[in-house]
């Protein structure tokens, strides 16, 4: 949040959320990333994660569905 409209890679995330020698998948990020734009589409902002494909995942504005 801090950062808005900085890219983060899948590798940033899980090394952010998951330390120490913990495996995880890298499409346990996905995962997580689709539990978080299906919340925020329940309270009105559907636009709020971006992906940027290739690369990863960056935060976007806050905008209704229509």
């Amino acid at each position: 949040m801090a950062r808005p409209g900085s890219v983060f890679t899948r590798e940033l995330i899980l090394d952010a959320a998951y330390e120490g020698n913990i495996h995880v998948a890298d499409r346990t990020i996905d995962s997580h990333i689709r539990n978080i734009r299906a919340k925020m589409s329940t309270a009105g902002c559907d636009t709020v994660i971006e992906t940027v494909h290739g690369v990863g995942f960056k935060l976007g504005r806050c905008e209704a569905a229509r």
